[in-house]
């Protein structure tokens, strides 16, 4: 099973909310990870996320990471700042339709 950590980006791959990008705020129960995007999901009220439908980047922002593992506030407005840098990093390398010269 794969495995996620606090301030990892993640993305939703099943249900309503497919595309729908996130930052990992907490895993529970081995097989689910709270996460939030600051904007519908707020830190305040996170979604519950079977880690199955979620696909997994290789980045974890590491300033947010290391709040959440240091039990340090973090808020909607930092984890938009940091998807926002996520996100936008991936789609400088990868291009606007997810690969380089792919239409």
């Amino acid at each position: 099973m794969v495995s996620v950590k606090p301030g990892q980006w993640v993305t939703s791959s099943a249900g309503r909310d497919i595309g729908a990008h996130y930052l990992v705020l907490d895993v529970v129960e081995e097989r689910f990870a709270l996460v939030a995007d600051g904007v519908k999901r707020t830190v305040a009220k996170p979604k519950k996320k079977n880690i199955r439908h979620l696909w997994v980047h290789d980045e974890i922002h590491t300033e947010i990471a290391a709040r959440l593992s240091n039990g340090a506030k973090v808020t909607d407005e930092q984890i938009r700042a940091a998807l926002t840098e996520l996100v936008g990093e991936r789609e400088e390398v990868d291009g606007p339709h997810g690969q380089a010269g792919r239409h």
